[in-house]
């Protein structure tokens, strides 16, 4: 309950005291706020501003150049500097109003020198109190120029249907820097990967140097960059097409044309779409007489519009062409003879009456060929009754007048039936009747009848089976 009590009361003095002579506490507060400013702006009193990060930069560079001599190491780090300011500045001070150098002037070899750092501030806005580190270390090399060959290395590959059709860059590359860099430094590489590339490529690609183990060499040149050169890479969409001869006759009616070509097919160059349309290319025209010829010809290719050839690719070819005369075949039916025929022998009903040839050979003579140029014939010499299986003989045109006609019969054997003549039954004679005399008184005879005479009948002759004949093989193909 006391505690409570006093809680109580302490709350109502800190009331009290804020509302207690509120007005004289109000003009109070007002009259310290410009007691403080007057201080400001008519004494300015100095005070202390630490400024962090403040970049290291040199002085006399080109000069140290100049003598042929750079710096190994020409990152200085940066600078911690307290200033001593009036308070009305201490807004405008920051790292860009403080200048940390280090001069390089008193360098003239090469070698490793402690530069004092010399700092200043801007505009009078304050004196520099204290700047840490108060020097800065830096190693000077022997300034040196080299040459050395740079090699384009291509990694990845390209998409399917491209190729590079022509490189271009520097074959060699001249580096100037620190001689501890240089001076190992054999060989640069420019490396381009043409993963997913379907563009022409102009670059400048960074090269990466090596010393005679091929070891990576990190160089430190004058202008300390890396070092790159200047890459042209041409790409073009590609598709071997075959090529197609276009070689004709004034007349095919009577010759054939068999033509090759050498070499068959070549490489196209343009867009994939120009490409996509392609798919063989023709020679110019060449048209050749109707006769028996071979001639081998160089002719030019006929390029769409829009494609060129890959390059080291001639554009004429090579063009063979043999003019020979057109062949065919045609069927002839040659009526069929049959010549001997032994005494009386008959051929059976349906023997054949024609044989079929087949002439293969040149067009223009096949049509000048008629059947009535042919002979045909069964020899039936010696053969009896009886069905026969006998060779026919088959007798062609003049070969002079159907040079490379060749003639072949197609029915090898022809079945020939023979048969012996019928016999001619004798006449039967008619009867004759005898008058039967009239009967007398005194006598009354009967007479018989007559019998009618039969004839005796009259054996046919059974021919006797002859032997079949050997007969030589006659040839199938007869040219006289």
């Amino acid at each position: 309950m006391k505690q409570k009590i006093t809680s109580t009361a302490l709350l109502d003095r800190l009331k009290g005291f804020f509302t207690r002579n509120l007005g004289l506490k109000i003009v109070a507060f007002v009259f310290a706020i410009l007691l403080w400013a007057y201080v400001l702006v008519a004494l300015n009193p100095m005070r202390s501003k630490s400024i962090d990060d403040v970049p290291i930069t040199l002085e006399g560079y080109t000069d140290l150049l100049s003598r042929n001599l750079i710096l190994v190491n020409s990152d200085l780090g940066l600078a911690d500097v307290e200033v001593n300011a009036t308070i009305t500045n201490h807004s405008e001070l920051d790292e860009s109003r403080i200048n940390c150098r280090a001069y390089l002037s008193t360098i003239s070899a090469k070698g490793t020198y402690r530069l004092p750092l010399s700092v200043t501030v801007q505009s009078n806005l304050g004196t520099v109190a204290s700047v840490t580190p108060r020097t800065v270390t830096v190693e000077v090399d022997n300034l040196i120029v080299k040459t050395v060959p740079v090699k384009l290395e291509l990694v990845g590959s390209l998409p399917e249907g491209y190729e590079i059709v022509s490189e271009s860059m520097a074959s060699t590359i001249t580096i100037e820097g620190a001689a501890r860099y240089i001076e190992p430094t054999v060989r640069a590489v420019a490396t381009v990967d043409l993963t997913d590339r379907t563009t022409s490529v102009e670059e400048s690609v960074d090269v990466t140097f090596y010393d005679k183990e091929d070891n990576e060499v990190v160089v430190v040149t004058r202008s300390k960059n890396t070092p790159n050169v200047t890459v042209r890479l041409t790409l073009s969409a590609y598709k071997r097409v075959n090529i197609q001869q276009a070689v004709s006759l004034t007349d095919d009616t009577y010759y054939t044309l068999a033509s090759e070509v050498s070499p068959g097919s070549v490489v196209l160059y343009g867009s994939s779409d120009v490409l996509a349309a392609i798919d063989s290319i023709s020679t110019q025209n060449l048209v050749l007489p109707a006769a028996e010829n071979v001639v081998t010809r160089e002719l030019s290719l006929v390029l769409p519009e829009g494609v060129t050839l890959k390059r080291g690719q001639s554009s004429t070819v090579t063009v063979t062409a043999a003019v020979a005369e057109r062949m065919g075949e045609r069927l002839l039916e040659v009526p069929l003879t049959y010549a001997n025929l032994t005494g009386d022998m008959l051929l059976a009903d349906g023997a054949p009456t024609y044989v079929t040839v087949l002439a293969v050979g040149p067009v223009r003579q096949l049509e000048q060929l008629t059947a009535e140029l042919f002979t045909a014939q069964l020899d039936l010499t010696g053969y009896g009754p009886g069905e026969w299986e006998l060779v026919p003989v088959l007798q062609g045109p003049n070969v002079d007048k159907f040079p490379g006609v060749t003639f072949t019969l197609q029915e090898q054997r022809i079945m020939a039936a023979l048969i012996a003549p019928e016999p001619t039954p004798a006449p039967t004679p008619e009867p004759t009747s005898e008058p039967t005399p009239e009967p007398t008184q005194e006598q009354k005879v009967e007479s018989a009848p007559t019998p009618e005479p039969t004839p005796e009948p009259t054996s046919e002759p059974t021919p006797e089976p002859t032997s079949e004949p050997t007969l030589a093989p006659t040839t199938e193909e007869q040219t006289p």
